[in-house]
């Protein structure tokens, strides 16, 4: 279950499972992932971590996505979990 957090004055969602910590904005109609960090790469636990969060905003009818992937990686796991990422 996500956690309120205040990052640099802005509302989030921070949530976390095993070695990682996603956080996640939230509007009106839509949820969108700004970043997910992992100390265990490799383990599976991102994996688990984007699931549960898409799985917990679109039964709100929350339009749910991520922000321009920082790296590889992370496109490579919005792909694996079916995450629109937002490149525009």
């Amino acid at each position: 279950m996500p956690q309120p957090v205040s990052i640099m004055g802005m509302p989030l969602d921070e949530w976390q499972h095993e070695s990682c910590v996603a956080h996640c904005a939230v509007g009106d109609d839509w949820a969108t992932i700004y970043d997910i960090q992992s100390t265990q790469e490799g383990q599976g636990h991102a994996t688990a971590l984007l699931l549960a969060m898409k799985e917990y905003y679109e039964a709100r009818s929350l339009r749910f996505g991520g922000s321009i992937a920082l790296n590889e990686r992370m496109r490579r796991l919005y792909q694996k979990c079916g995450i629109q990422e937002y490149r525009e």
